[in-house]
């Protein structure tokens, strides 16, 4: 797999003897790619020109499939950070989705961890499948095709993520597998919904529970004109985290 990069886009390129690539620059033959090192400069047939790199988990994550609304970077690595997986972490991530965060879950945890996902809509596993196969990440995670809401098979996880359109139908279950100390994260998508949510959990005995979202906003660097990017990606979602102790889940 390979990223074509010219300015301002990219394509993620399996590369196959006699394929072609079209572009708004032009056509890309596959042939002319297959053995150039990474960073090598391209040209297409209109003299466009790109350079070949390697693909980053960025990359994969945002040129993947999305049938669905997916998390993005910006808020993936906060969310990581206060859940603390790690290397060899056990995480349960209910709400597989387009795979995004199940994404950048399997790559936190490598090599000896493991991520167990729950989807009840099977097109979106199936889609979220591909897009692990394609970043090399499928082996670790285990995709269920179930309503989470009935009970999950996990116990004692190290962390948890809820990325469903009603959290607290599942939140009972994810609190059974989740280790007294481990990190939850929720996304929400309304004010209505963190609160709800925030009062769920500090009600089942949570603790450093925080709702929050993030903005993300690019400099546009030029010698004597260096500002702040006039497009902003502002708001995606909301996040609540939370570390669990030996209280009891309320009633949802």
């Amino acid at each position: 797999m390979l990223l074509l990069a010219p300015k301002g886009v990219a394509w993620l390129v399996r590369v196959s003897r006699g394929s072609e690539l079209h572009t708004h620059l032009g056509i890309i033959r596959h042939d002319d790619l297959i053995g150039r090192p990474y960073g090598s400069p391209v040209e297409s047939q209109l003299g466009g020109r790109l350079h070949l790199l390697r693909p980053s988990l960025e990359d994969f994550i945002m040129l993947g499939e999305r049938p669905t609304q997916i998390v993005y970077p910006k808020d993936m690595g906060l969310i990581v950070a206060r859940i603390g997986a790690m290397p060899g972490s056990r995480v349960l991530e209910v709400g597989t989705g387009s795979g995004a965060l199940t994404m950048f879950l399997a790559a936190v945890v490598a090599p000896e961890g493991r991520v167990h996902s729950y989807e009840v809509r099977p097109e979106f596993a199936d889609a979220a499948r591909r897009n692990l196969e394609r970043a090399g990440l499928s082996k670790y995670v285990e995709i269920k095709v179930r309503d989470a809401s009935a009970g999950v098979d996990e116990r004692g996880v190290d962390a948890a993520v809820v990325d469903v359109g009603d959290a607290l139908r599942v939140l009972g279950a994810v609190h059974e597998a989740l280790r007294p100390s481990g990190g939850l994260a929720v996304i929400a998508p309304t004010f209505n919904q963190v609160e709800r949510i925030v009062s769920w959990l500090r009600s089942s005995g949570y603790v450093r529970v925080e709702a929050f979202e993030t903005t993300y906003r690019r400099i546009e660097s030029k010698p004597g004109a260096t500002r702040p990017s006039s497009s902003t990606v502002a708001h995606t979602t909301f996040v609540v985290t939370a570390r669990r102790t030996l209280g009891g889940p309320a009633p949802a």
